[in-house]
């Protein structure tokens, strides 16, 4: 069975709303573990920024509807729930929209109108919530906080006047899509590829979503190991040692795999160097007089470090 810590995450590719990425190689059915715990956490407990109550001049309860808009209340919620923002500060904070509609025009009022605070940021600008045929005001209060998961409705909110709270979905994720594959490493062919696709609201990249789920899932293992009588700490030491002792074993690039030509392959043989990673404990001086060592067998050997990213002593 291929070792745990031996699996490396591959990002396919990113950017605001969609990222795709690979996780793997895995021992055999612990693809499903790490895959389902994952997209549990990130689903549920990724913090974000929602609406909770609505205060709509005009109206009292959100059955209601308003002259001169085309979408009626509950509507306007719905379309409201959609609003991506970002909040840089804690506690509830209120964001204000007021436009006027045109005599005879239809008015589209779109995320874009709204008046928010200093520290406070809507992604989707351009999403349309409402639209206006009448020369009639529209002015309406939003109450956000920063949360995690689902909330219901604060009924508490109803006390403030013409306040209207709804429910909240705080998670910045929308979408986790799983599919398990197989990989092979050497002999193993039946270890698992985790193939996750993240979906967010474009307030934090998926890859950052990604990260605090991984760091979620880590903070409970390190409880459980704790309760169990276990070392968290010492754990995260063993692990750091096989990190260590795997980027040194990934750093292995074998003399006789790579194409050289024989007389450089012969003056690296000569002094014993069989992985290339090794001419990083060596300066150029050094090199440079190693035996067989001629001026092409340099630069060609020059080429060869700077592909493989491995710097000689100065």
């Amino acid at each position: 069975m291929i070792a745990l810590d031996k699996f490396k995450i591959v990002k396919e590719k990113e950017d605001e709303y969609i990222g795709v990425f690979k996780i793997g190689p895995l021992p055999r059915g612990y693809g499903y573990t790490v895959s389902n715990s994952l997209r549990r956490i990130l689903l549920s407990s990724i913090p974000g920024v929602a609406i909770i109550g609505i205060r709509l001049v005009g109206t009292k309860h959100e059955y209601s509807t308003l002259d001169g808009m085309q979408e009626d209340v509950m509507i306007l919620i719905l379309k409201l729930k959609d609003l991506a923002f970002k909040s840089y500060g804690e506690g509830r904070k209120t964001v204000k929209l007021d436009v006027k509609g045109k005599k005879g025009k239809i008015l589209e009022v779109k995320a874009s109108d709204f008046d928010l605070p200093s520290d406070v940021e809507i992604v989707n600008g351009d999403l349309q919530i409402a639209t206006l045929t009448k020369d009639v005001n529209l002015s309406l209060e939003l109450l956000i906080e920063n949360g995690v998961g689902y909330a219901y409705p604060n009924e508490e909110l109803r006390e403030e006047l013409g306040t209207i709270p709804i429910d909240s979905l705080f998670s910045p994720v929308k979408r986790v899509q799983v599919e398990l594959t197989k990989t092979r490493v050497g002999q193993d062919t039946d270890l698992d590829q985790i193939d996750m696709t993240i979906v967010t609201n474009g307030t934090i990249r998926p890859s950052e979503c990604l990260l605090k789920s991984a760091e979620i899932y880590d903070a409970i293992a390190n409880q459980l190991v704790d309760l169990l009588g276990g070392d968290s700490e010492l754990l995260k030491e063993v692990n750091e040692i096989h990190k260590l002792e795997y980027i040194k074993e990934e750093k292995r690039i074998l003399v006789g795999e790579l194409s050289l030509s024989t007389r450089l392959n012969n003056a690296l043989l000569n002094v014993g160097i069989t992985n290339l990673a090794e001419m990083s404990k060596y300066t150029l001086e050094e090199i440079t007089g190693f035996r067989g060592m001629g001026k092409k067998s340099l630069m060609e050997l020059q080429e060869i470090l700077t592909l493989h990213k491995i710097k000689v002593l100065d």
